[in-house]
């Protein structure tokens, strides 16, 4: 079946992520899906935070009145012959719901809700419950683009191509402040060390992933000490590189919790994940929920900072099987969402 999907985006690499996951379960399904991503921005850039406002008290009461006034509040392409509007953040949940309506097409959003009622999305995904509406989806693992499959296939490839058969890597991925989590220089330092001698103590290779929020810093002391050719690195590469294949590579993989988006992924190959925090941590009660459920899943293990070099993890650490049918059970509810 062919799907049309306009992508509403901010340019948000978060929030993209996660609605390309969403995507991606609608081609998994089975779906033949053409996407076409619109930029949008605020109007009037210096009027924003009234914009905001009003585009969001308007969005309570969808009528033909208010979604002319909230259609007036952004920037944006003209959309037109699409089947589902999409999009991600709460910025654009009230043009998500003026064109859906105006159109007369199915839509689906993920964000922390608003002034707006869940039952007027097709779907609304959040990491928890929100809703009594059948609208509010709530995954076990964050929409992502990466599937233990996937994974698989990408690491054989390049570990036959690299020639690295039977050698061991663990992998650090590391995100930066943000959330409501905050790193000292002096934790920075204290992780890559504490990694370096867990890998020195376990007789794999280290590799890193850095992204936007990791410090420069802290990138360019990675390079300076470790052979990074494997490596992805952001700064570096100025991009947000591929990184599949070294999910399967890896036998032990360290993530720091400051990212949901970084842990799914990192979830999603099919493994169970360190996730690292530091000492400081003012995260908001929904970011702490979604920690403790991968927690209580199964998903991730806990460590702090100082425990890295001996750390090890407790139980099953393949979790595929959970993975997939993790996946499954979404891509399921989202479908029968779009059919209603």
């Amino acid at each position: 079946m062919k799907i049309r999907i306009c992508h509403l985006s901010e340019g948000v690499a978060g929030h993209d992520g996660q609605v390309l996951g969403v995507i991606k379960t609608l081609r998994d399904a089975g779906y033949d899906v053409s996407t076409k991503t619109v930029s949008v921005r605020w109007k009037i850039h210096f009027l924003r935070g009234l914009l905001r406002l009003l585009s969001r008290k308007l969005s309570k009461y969808p009528n033909f009145i208010s979604r002319k006034l909230i259609l007036f509040c952004y920037k944006f392409a003209s959309v037109n012959e699409v089947d589902v509007i999409i999009s991600g953040g709460a910025n654009l949940a009230p043009l998500n719901l003026a064109i859906s309506k105006t159109l007369k097409v199915k839509n689906i959003h993920l964000s922390t809700p608003r002034d707006w009622k869940i039952s007027d999305f097709s779907a609304y995904i959040t990491s928890s419950k929100v809703s009594t509406s059948p609208s509010n989806l709530v995954p076990e693992i964050v929409p992502n683009q990466f599937d233990p499959k996937t994974c698989k296939e990408l690491g054989t490839k390049f570990i036959s191509e690299k020639g690295i058969e039977g050698i061991k890597f663990s992998l650090l991925v590391l995100g930066g402040d943000g959330i409501g989590y905050t790193y000292t220089k002096r934790e920075w330092i204290e992780l890559i060390d504490n990694f370096s001698s867990f890998c020195e103590t376990k007789e794999s290779n280290p590799l890193f992933i850095t992204s936007r929020r990791t410090p420069k810093e802290i990138e360019n002391l990675i390079k300076e000490r470790f052979e990074v050719s494997m490596s992805v690195l952001f700064h570096s590469e100025k991009a947000r590189g591929k990184f599949d294949h070294l999910l399967y590579l890896a036998h032990d993989i360290f993530v720091t919790e400051d990212s949901s988006t970084m842990i799914s992924e990192a979830i999603s190959s099919g493994k169970k994940v360190a996730s690292i925090f530091p000492q400081n941590i003012k995260a908001p009660e929904k970011y702490s929920q979604i920690i403790m459920k991968y927690e209580s899943l199964g998903f991730i293990e806990r460590c702090d900072i100082q425990s890295i070099d001996k750390f090890f993890l407790r139980g099953e650490t393949n979790i595929q099987e959970k993975v997939e049918n993790s996946k499954k059970n979404f891509e399921r509810l989202l479908i029968n969402r779009l059919k209603d």
